[in-house]
C-alpha cells in the first residue's frame, strides 16, 4: 500500500452529518419571498415536479449534475423576482433552508492532526450548489480554511463517480507537487459507490468510512476505518 501524500475528503455523511434534507422547504422559500407576488403556488410547485424533477432524477442515469443556479435562473425568467438579493445570496439562503446538518465531533481533531503532520487536504463533493455558495455554507464550521483547494459537482456539471471529476482533482494536486502518484491520494468518504468505486476506479486509494459499521456494504474488501480518528492510523 502506498503512503498517503494527500487526503482527499467527501463531505457530506464523512465530514457533516446530514441529518435532514427538504427539497420543498427550498421552494416554499422561494414562493414567500423571492418569486414575484402574483405567482401561483400550486402552479409553481407542479412546474418544478413536471419539468425540474425529471433532470434531476436524469443524473443518476449519467453521473450529470444540475446545478440548483440553472433552476434558480429559469425561475427567474418564468416568473421573475420581487426581491433585490443577489443569487448568490438566495442559493446561499436555500442550502441552508433545505439541509439540517451538524458536524462530525471527530472532523475538527482530525484535520488540526492533518495540518499539524503537513498532509495536503482537498475536498471533492456532490452538490447542486456551486464552489461560492458552498465554501462560505461550510465555513459556518471553519472548515474552508483546512482545505488546499474544494471541488464541487456542479461546477463541472458531472457528480461522483464520473471519472471525469476524479481527474479535475487529480490535475488540480499536481499543480501543487507533479510528482505525486494516484495511488498516494487517498480519497475518504462514506458512499461506497460515489466515493469507494469511483475513487478506486480511478486509481486513487479508496478509503470507506463505515460510520455506522453496516455489515456487507465492503465487498471490495478496501480500507475500512469507522470514524476520522483511523485514517491517522491509517496513513501513519
Amino acid at each position: 500500500m502506498a503512503k498517503a501524500k494527500v487526503i482527499v475528503f467527501d463531505l457530506f455523511d464523512t465530514l457533516i452529518r446530514e441529518v435532514d434534507f427538504h427539497f420543498s422547504s427550498g421552494l416554499s422559500y422561494l414562493h414567500e419571498n423571492i418569486l414575484s407576488e402574483d405567482t401561483d403556488k400550486v402552479d409553481f410547485l407542479n412546474y418544478v415536479d413536471k419539468h425540474w424533477k425529471v433532470l434531476f432524477e436524469k443524473r443518476n442515469e449519467d453521473n450529470s449534475e444540475l446545478p440548483f443556479e440553472d433552476e434558480l435562473l429559469d425561475f427567474k425568467n418564468k416568473y421573475g423576482f420581487k426581491s433585490e438579493l443577489s443569487m448568490e445570496e438566495i442559493q446561499y439562503n436555500c442550502v441552508n433552508i433545505m439541509n439540517t446538518i451538524e458536524l462530525f465531533e471527530d472532523t475538527i481533531p482530525d484535520l488540526e492532526e492533518l495540518k499539524a503532520l503537513g498532509i495536503p487536504v482537498y475536498l471533492l463533493s456532490n452538490s447542486a450548489f456551486k464552489r461560492k455558495v458552498m465554501n462560505r455554507y461550510i465555513d459556518q464550521y471553519d472548515l474552508e480554511k483546512y482545505f488546499v483547494n474544494t471541488h464541487y459537482s456542479s461546477d463541472y456539471r458531472i457528480k461522483k463517480p464520473h471519472k471525469d471529476l476524479f481527474q479535475i482533482v487529480y490535475d488540480d494536486i499536481k499543480k501543487y507537487d507533479n510528482s505525486i502518484k494516484m495511488n498516494e491520494i487517498y480519497f475518504v468518504g462514506d458512499n461506497f459507490k460515489a466515493d469507494v468505486l469511483g475513487s478506486g476506479d480511478f486509481g486513487f486509494t479508496p478509503v470507506f468510512l463505515n460510520r455506522e459499521q453496516a455489515p456487507g456494504t465492503n465487498k471490495e474488501k478496501v480500507i475500512e476505518i469507522s470514524n476520522l480518528k483511523e485514517i491517522l492510523e491509517v496513513i501513519r
